[in-house]
């Protein structure tokens, strides 16, 4: 879906004059100069019933090699905040380990009663804090740091107790509706189900971002009554609240609607990977990178790719992959989360990389998978080469030194060593510890020495029982 900007309506903050990047600088002074603390609290303690799933909430759903909430959570740590809180509830545990080692104020939501509930919980997680609260909610993957750090600095400039961003839907369904007076002052929030066919007409809407001064919040919060149709505490209710106590509420005009696509279903999860990967595609080829089929290429979030490197059609990159300058990927290659391509390296058609360095120059072109492995320059891995990882019990690491020769259909089992200018023969299964000593070849099942040949006149070659007949290193 194209990007609209969404249409001005009455009252709203609005952006510096200069256009975005004008904007974003006046909305990193203003919150540079703001002398009020800022809290970001992350709303996540949801289920994520459209999700269907009972096992993962909402928020750990996989987006681009990210659970969901790490979008927001990076968005947060963008604004510099005092605290970040969140509110975890459905599945809590898994939640917090998701995360674990962050800098975050875990606040656990007992029973889902409402966003306005978790709001409360947030606060009271948090006593003692006097400035500003931002609340965002835990299902938006596109948000904009800059659009959030100006969102901030309005409300600072604006003097207002409470600013809510909105937003002029061509299609509003599913959101909270704004009413205004006929003076365009924002004076309710109406969420769809508890709205009459008029306010439904409506399109301007709440986004669901919120700046709040967070005394005053958690006073009004108190107050919130669940007295709608889904019997839940809304944290929409604390704006007409604050209107009626005679407080200053304001709104902020979101110029970009696809930056509030919400995540609530799978195919809500398909449409933003799509974004994103092409997203992706679209800033490595504007560094220099050929990507023959953007259509057809999934780059995850998190990955760093060589400038005059080539990804060709079919290719899965996952989060954390490094891939230097001048690198061949694919086509049909999937490379894992810590695999290395140093520079000029190639992976060809369907190889399958996972915790793998692959040294530079090096080449795996056919039908492998290379499972932690270090594998140093100038090395030929053959069609059909496996390097056996796992011995059902842990992983084990497979180092091919430089200049070594893997023949095809060759299998490596870990942990062992094949090493610099050594030659595995086609097919040879080299077993655990039986390490190929530098410039030797090994062949058979198991990968046994290969005896020298004797020269021309020299007499039959003398071979020990049960080696069976010498396998040249052909066949790569």
């Amino acid at each position: 879906m194209p990007a609209r900007h969404c249409a001005r309506a009455g009252g709203h903050a609005r952006r510096a004059p200069g256009g975005a990047a004008a904007g974003r600088r006046t909305g990193r002074l203003m919150a540079r100069n703001s002398t009020r603390p800022l809290a970001v609290v992350l709303l996540a303690a949801g289920k994520g019933v459209r999700m269907r799933s009972e096992r993962i909430p909402k928020v750990l759903q996989e987006l681009c090699g990210l659970p969901l909430l790490a979008y927001p959570l990076r968005v947060a740590r963008a604004l510099d905040p005092a605290k970040i809180v969140a509110v975890v509830g459905f599945r809590r545990e898994a939640v917090m380990d998701a995360f674990r080692g962050e800098d975050i104020v875990w606040a656990v939501q007992e029973e889902q009663r409402g966003t306005g509930h978790a709001a409360l919980v947030a606060l009271d997680a948090m006593p003692d804090f006097d400035g500003d609260v931002l609340i965002i909610n835990g299902d938006l993957p596109h948000l904009d740091a800059a659009t959030v750090r100006d969102f901030v600095a309005a409300h600072a400039r604006s003097g207002a107790a409470g600013t809510i961003m909105v937003c002029v839907k061509e299609d509003p369904t599913g959101y909270g509706r704004i009413v205004r007076d006929p003076d365009g002052t924002p004076r309710d929030v109406v969420e769809e189900r508890d709205a009459s066919p008029e306010i439904r007409a409506m399109r301007e809407v709440n986004v669901g971002l919120y700046v709040y001064d967070a005394r005053l919040l958690r006073d009004i919060l108190r107050e919130v009554k669940p007295h709608n149709a889904q019997g839940e505490h809304y944290l929409t209710d604390a704006f007409p609240l604050l209107v009626r106590r005679g407080g200053k509420a304001g709104t902020f005009l979101l110029a970009q609607e696809r930056e509030i696509e919400q995540i609530s279903s799978r195919a809500d999860l398909a449409r933003s990977s799509r974004r994103l990967f092409d997203a992706a595609c679209a800033q490595w080829m504007a560094r220099g990178v050929t990507i023959v089929s953007p259509e057809t290429t999934f780059i995850e979030q998190d990955v760093e790719i060589g400038e005059d490197s080539v990804i060709l059609p079919f290719c899965v990159i996952r989060r954390g992959v490094r891939i230097g300058r001048g690198c061949e990927v694919g086509p049909f290659a999937h490379l894992r989360p810590g695999t290395v391509l140093a520079d000029e390296s190639e992976v060809g058609n369907f190889v399958e990389l996972k915790n793998t360095a692959l040294g530079k120059g090096s080449r795996a072109k056919h039908l492998s998978y290379l499972g932690d492995g270090v594998i140093g320059p100038d090395v030929n891995i053959g069609a059909g080469t496996i390097f056996a990882n796992y011995d059902g019990h842990a992983k084990h690491t497979t180092t091919v030194e430089a200049g070594a020769f893997v023949g095809s259909g060759s299998i490596l089992i870990a942990p062992v060593t094949v090493g610099e200018g050594a030659v595995t023969a086609a097919g040879a299964v080299v077993t655990k510890g039986s390490d190929v000593p530098p410039g030797g070849v090994v062949a058979g099942v198991p990968a046994r020495p290969l005896e020298k040949r004797r020269r021309a006149g020299a007499g039959d070659t003398k071979r020990r029982a049960g080696r069976g007949k010498a396998i040249p290193a052909g066949g790569m």
